[in-house]
């Protein structure tokens, strides 16, 4: 969590000031804006609860450093993407450490269900809120 009030506050300075320094630093922080856009897609609907449930997935790639340069990408408030970050890092934490403690067989049943609960979820999140626009 230590570099993610940073990033989300100079990465774009930072980013533009090497690509005016170096061309080799200019398409590689392409590319990782690039991925960073491919993974913000659904981030976009719901802000902070897609930040944080993003980086509260304990897979590679969801970690808070991506969440950060997300946040940043989106331009969300600093305070609402450092939270969002920092909640998504501790339910991870406590995700992770629940498949731990529990024998293989239980933590295979515990992701199978966490799956499925959040796709439900994403799916009720999004007529909410197709419904809520519509109604405006």
């Amino acid at each position: 969590m230590v570099p993610v009030p940073f990033i989300i506050l100079y990465l774009k300075r930072f980013a533009s000031f090497l690509a005016r320094k170096n061309k080799t630093a200019a398409r590689s922080l392409d590319i990782l804006f690039v991925r960073a856009k491919e993974k913000a897609g659904p981030l976009e609907e719901f802000q902070w609860l897609g930040l944080m449930l993003f980086v509260a997935v304990p897979f590679p790639g969801t970690r808070a450093w991506t969440g950060a340069i997300i946040a940043s990408i989106l331009d969300m408030p600093f305070w609402a993407a450092v939270s969002a970050n920092f909640f998504g890092v501790v339910l991870a934490g406590l995700l992770v450490n629940l498949m731990v403690n529990l024998s293989l067989k239980y933590a295979i049943i515990t992701g199978i269900i966490l799956f499925i609960k959040s796709t439900f979820m994403w799916s009720i999140l999004r007529n909410l809120r197709k419904s809520l626009s519509s109604s405006s």
